[in-house]
């Protein structure tokens, strides 16, 4: 008897993405259909002001393997993450940011070291092998290299590149990590590694491709502080110990 379940989730939280999310879709629709990967995509629309959820919502109405889920207001990236990863029905999820500044087709490369006995494969542009295309500013090269320090003393140690927005959560590991996770904001990516090797899950690191986007939503002056203090907030939430059981959203 065939399961109806699909062999895999593709998450993709949006907020006021309509000039990109069209072809966000139909590229990783039009791989994974290619493949013959059973699969759905679930795009989280975290209270978009534009015109995101209904665009999403067209291609939904042609296609049953395209999921919306939207709400509003906006409640931030790690909310959206976490919305969709809890929404997941495969036991196998990727999750990728809506510009696809990591292509689909670098999914091979985390499901080979998931195929290793990685239960979570994080894609990496801090590794030997990986593509970086695009001019980046001094200055957020300069932020990234300091919030990433941070995060190796304080939560991650083991981890070159924690914010690549391309990870593979196999096993259910996500529907686990993802319960209990807390953090709303553009931390969110600390907190679930940190919950993953909390939890046992071994994690691979795996170089990609990625394309600098300009129009990434990530603004350094008004993100890296909070950024900072969601990661502090993280050990505070393992000493206190709400990381023992499911949070309840609100």
């Amino acid at each position: 008897m065939t399961s109806d379940l699909p062999e895999l989730s593709v998450v993709i939280p949006a907020y006021n993405e309509s000039q990109r999310i069209r072809e966000t879709i139909e590229s990783v629709s039009s791989y994974l259909t290619q493949l013959g990967v059973n699969h759905e995509i679930i795009i989280v629309d975290d209270g978009s002001s534009d015109s995101t959820a209904h665009i999403v919502r067209q291609y939904a109405q042609k296609d049953g393997r395209i999921r919306l889920i939207t709400y509003q207001p906006n409640r931030g990236k790690g909310f959206a993450v976490r919305t969709g990863m809890l929404a997941a029905r495969s036991q196998s999820v990727l999750l990728s940011d809506a510009d696809m500044a990591t292509p689909i087709e670098d999914l091979e490369k985390l499901e080979r070291a998931a195929q290793d006995g990685f239960a979570v494969v994080v894609g990496s542009r801090a590794l030997e092998g990986s593509v970086i295309v695009g001019w980046r500013p001094w200055y957020r090269e300069l932020s990234g290299i300091v919030f990433n320090k941070i995060v190796r003393l304080l939560a991650v140690p083991k981890i070159h590149d924690t914010q690549c927005g391309f990870k593979l959560f196999t096993n259910g590991s996500g529907r686990r990590i993802f319960s209990v996770a807390r953090v709303n904001g553009f931390g969110f990516d600390v907190e679930a590694l940190f919950l993953a090797s909390k939890f046992g899950y071994r994690i691979g690191e795996i170089a990609v491709h990625w394309n600098n986007s300009p129009a990434t939503k990530v603004r350094v002056l008004k993100h890296t502080l909070p950024m900072v203090c969601e990661v502090i907030r993280v050990r505070i939430n393992d000493w206190m110990k709400r990381y023992e059981s499911p949070r309840s959203e609100n």
